[in-house]
């Protein structure tokens, strides 16, 4: 049964009506009531709730201290077994107190799909004397279409024959920055400076050049991180590489579940930048590129970092890069 309005988007994706009709709301509670589905929690961007949201909700009054802030509550993964609709539009949250005891009473994103379309819904866990759980808002709406590239400052396109990789910047990576140590999760650093060091010694012994070494911060960070789960728009579309770094000499992308890249493959490389905010004008600069590292972490196998150097690349796309990426004159 398709009840979505669609229409053909940028890049040929197709994107649908942001918000569901009444009749859609109603089927998809049907749904949520008939088979219990799982859910993804995520914290919105609000990590000082007022003491007026608090009296809204009828929740007790929170001490300042005894709040937690935003960027210390990572999404959680409900399962369907842990989770009970009711006919007044109230999930359950079943077993589930110590996953969602740092949303109690925050605004919170609630995320699920119906066949195979992502949808979201915003609302508030509270605690009744059942237990945990989160009101089916009037607005339900569908997960915006995070794979088409342009809506980043920067996207990348990794070609070897036939096959097109498409790559996107990841969430949190700030491409325009050197890298810091102090970005990585501090209960993470100790397991990153033991990768870290491996990757040097690794590097030193294959003869791979590692230059300055700020990409091998980027990679131990995104192999150390802690998972967070999300739902893309449609359900089981391939997800396009992540970009973790750029310089004027390397690019690294990264995946988890994923094996993409072949080390010493050749691949053409087309990154593609924005040069005004909001504004249809783009600068891109194709190349050649050699895959000169694969860098994994054995205690994750399922997450990879490939390291692709540039070769024979242009004098003038030098220049722009390295002033682009990090906002300095090129001395060359």
């Amino acid at each position: 049964m398709i009840f979505f309005k669609r229409t053909e988007g940028k890049g040929g994706f197709m994107t649908d009506e942001k918000e569901l009709t009444q009749i859609e709301r109603e089927l998809v509670l049907q749904y949520l009531r008939d088979d219990n589905v799982p859910l993804t929690i995520t914290l919105e961007e609000k990590p000082d709730q007022t003491e007026a949201d608090v009296t809204d909700n009828r929740m007790d009054s929170i001490d300042y201290e005894k709040r937690v802030p935003a960027s210390a509550v990572f999404p959680v993964a409900i399962k369907s077994r842990q989770i009970e609709v009711l006919n007044q539009g109230i999930i359950l949250l079943k077993n589930a107190g110590r996953l969602v005891q740092p949303f109690i009473g925050k605004s919170v994103r609630v995320q699920f799909y119906f066949n195979h379309v992502g949808l979201y819904f915003i609302s508030t866990v509270k605690e009744y004397s059942m237990g945990f759980a989160v009101v089916i808002p009037p607005s339900i709406k569908r997960v915006k279409d995070s794979f088409k590239t342009n809506d980043f400052e920067v996207s990348a396109v990794l070609s070897f024959d036939s096959v097109n990789h498409v790559c996107r910047p990841l969430y949190g990576f700030n491409l325009f920055s050197q890298p810091k140590w102090s970005e990585i999760e501090i209960e993470k650093q100790h397991h990153a400076k033991f990768l870290l060091e491996k990757f040097i010694t690794q590097g030193k012994q294959s003869a791979v050049i590692l230059g300055n070494g700020l990409h091998l911060i980027s990679i131990v960070r995104y192999l150390t991180r802690t998972s967070v789960p999300e739902n893309e728009s449609v359900e089981g579309l391939v997800k396009p590489l992540d970009i973790i770094y750029i310089d004027d000499k390397r690019f690294v992308c990264a995946a988890e579940n994923q094996d993409e890249l072949e080390v010493n493959q050749h691949y053409t490389l087309e990154l593609s930048f924005v040069l005004a905010s909001g504004g249809p004008v783009k600068r891109s600069v194709r190349v050649n590129s050699i895959v000169e590292g694969v860098f994994a972490d054995e205690d994750n196998g399922l997450r990879k970092c490939w390291s692709c150097r540039y070769e024979n690349i242009q004098n003038e796309d030098v220049r722009f890069l390295y002033e682009r990426i990090s906002g300095k004159k090129f001395a060359g």
